[in-house]
């Protein structure tokens, strides 16, 4: 099932953002991006583009790029949602582009950075892709795999640098499964009782049959709900009491940069932590996740561009 921000728990407790992002869209200057003083950026993006789809991305008319006084936080830089400003009913891609292009003295548009354009650009794609057709993300075995990798070590690593688990025999494996069945339970929603979700998880994480089977027994039926239900589950689990979601959230964002934060729940999100981290523009903490996850990384990002890709 397609999750947008308001379906996350993350994103319902904070009433501001959804103020915050009406109110960018709304005051919002949109960039023509077809008249010459915009050729530029077509250019630079055409010369630089790791896919040869994401200049069709830019020119796209349901890829908006918008430019305001006040730039929306990171975690929204690249937004899907309904058009206000045309009928209200169909969806496009906001792309907020504040920090990095300007007009110049002669008029014409110029990019600061034309790296953070192309994650953006990336990112887009990867939006248009899930909520047009989620299935080429979610029903690809490789990048569902490679996905469930990333992000049991990413999660495995904050608890381990709340609680060092990794000096108490068994923690550590325990953690990788429960965050990779959280990752293919909510960030994809796949089914938790398909015999392929346990196997996925379970290989990640090497432990046995047997302590899968002492796991599960557990786990009470919500603990997949949400961000906060999964928290109290894996704190109850692995006998952490300080792993609370406010820890879990504050040192995700700490160790891999605010813009982070709807990865934990969002899988346009969690796709762009990791895309942005493969460019390398640094618009996120991307040394310690790549340090962290490494060539996964580098599937899962060739896999998302190559996906998006050939649907565009």
């Amino acid at each position: 099932m397609v999750k947008n921000f308001a379906n996350t728990y993350l994103y319902t407790k904070y009433d501001e953002y959804e103020k915050q992002i009406f109110t960018f869209v709304r005051n919002a200057t949109e960039i023509d991006k077809d008249t010459s003083e915009f050729d530029d950026i077509s250019y630079d993006v055409k010369r630089r583009q790791i896919s040869s789809k994401l200049l069709k991305i830019l020119k796209s008319n349901k890829v908006i790029l918008v430019s305001g006084d006040k730039p929306l936080p990171k975690a929204f830089k690249v937004t899907c949602m309904k058009d206000i400003k045309g009928n209200g009913k169909d969806r496009k891609i906001f792309i907020d582009v504040s920090d990095i292009i300007y007009k110049d003295s002669s008029g014409k548009y110029v990019c600061r950075d034309v790296d953070i354009l192309i994650s953006y650009l990336v990112s887009a794609m990867s939006n248009m892709v899930y909520y047009i057709d989620e299935k080429r993300f979610i029903n690809n075995s490789s990048l569902t795999k490679d996905g469930a990798a990333c992000f049991s070590k990413l999660f495995t690593h904050v608890v381990d640098y709340v609680s060092k688990i990794s000096a108490v025999p068994g923690s550590k494996g325990k953690c990788m499964y429960l965050t990779a069945m959280y990752y293919l339970a909510n960030v994809l929603g796949k089914d938790i009782n398909m015999e392929g979700t346990y196997t996925i998880a379970k290989r990640l994480s090497g432990i046995s049959d047997r302590e899968v089977d002492m796991i599960n027994m557990q786990l009470n039926r919500d603990a997949f709900l949400n961000i906060k239900t999964f928290s109290e589950a894996l704190s109850d689990i692995l006998k952490i009491s300080r792993l609370t979601l406010d820890v879990i959230v504050e040192k995700w964002m700490y160790l891999y940069g605010t813009g982070t934060v709807f990865a934990l729940e969002h899988f346009p999100s969690f796709a762009t932590m990791i895309t942005d981290a493969y460019i390398g523009a640094y618009i996120n903490n991307q040394k310690t996740i790549e340090k962290i996850i490494g060539r996964e990384m580098v599937d899962f990002a060739k896999n998302i561009v190559e996906i998006g890709g050939s649907s565009v």
